[in-house]
């Protein structure tokens, strides 16, 4: 049976994601203030960091840095694993700060590159260039990974899908529903059924 569960303590802010049988890939993407550990249980995962490339086995484990980017896909025709994600604070201060700090508190607004390049008085080209050294993704990919965890977190408080779509910045419930799948290899919906949640 495939199964997946997302556990969060929100106290420690430790998140535990538990996949059972699936065939979920990940694309390209980076884990914001988390370091990241992940344990194959049974089957077989492709897992690519940075420019490193490498198949990890069933008993064998990963780790991933934050801000680094990286994705997952299977290599069997299913897999189970165990990862744990542990809040680590970003101490290292980079120069287009300013715009991944903006983004990251309000990625829902609509901020046109143009905007950005002027905000750090560097061309449109050297801005996008630069962002993506210095956070593993293009300033549009890191805003949509942000708008799904704070569409993550909307849900776990209890917003209905539709308005979630609106608060986070997509057109629509659908759109929602086709970057959400993409990232996180559910839909919305799914997410609310399969997220436990550890209040204090």
């Amino acid at each position: 049976m495939n199964k997946l569960e997302y556990i969060k303590d929100t106290s420690t802010g430790i998140e535990v994601i538990s996949y059972e049988n699936v065939n979920i890939s990940y694309p390209e993407h980076t884990h914001i203030g988390h370091f990241v550990l992940g344990v194959v249980t049974d089957g077989m995962v492709g897992v690519k960091i940075g420019r490193d490339e490498f198949v990890c086995h069933e008993g064998e484990y990963f780790s991933i840095a934050l801000n680094l980017p990286h994705s997952i896909y299977p290599i069997s025709d299913c897999y189970s694993m165990i990862s744990i994600c542990f809040p680590e604070e970003d101490k290292i201060e980079r120069e287009l700060d300013i715009i991944r700090n903006e983004i990251i508190g309000n990625p829902e607004l609509e901020i046109s590159i143009a905007d950005m390049s002027e905000k750090v008085h560097v061309s449109s080209y050297h801005m996008i260039r630069k962002f993506a050294r210095e956070n593993g993704l293009t300033p549009h990919k890191f805003q949509l990974q942000c708008r799904i965890r704070k569409a993550q977190e909307l849900l776990e408080n209890g917003l209905k899908v539709v308005d979630v779509a609106t608060a986070v910045g997509f057109c629509d419930q659908s759109h929602l529903d086709r970057v959400f799948k993409k990232q996180l290899g559910i839909s919305p919906d799914e997410y609310i059924n399969s997220a436990i949640l550890f209040k204090p």
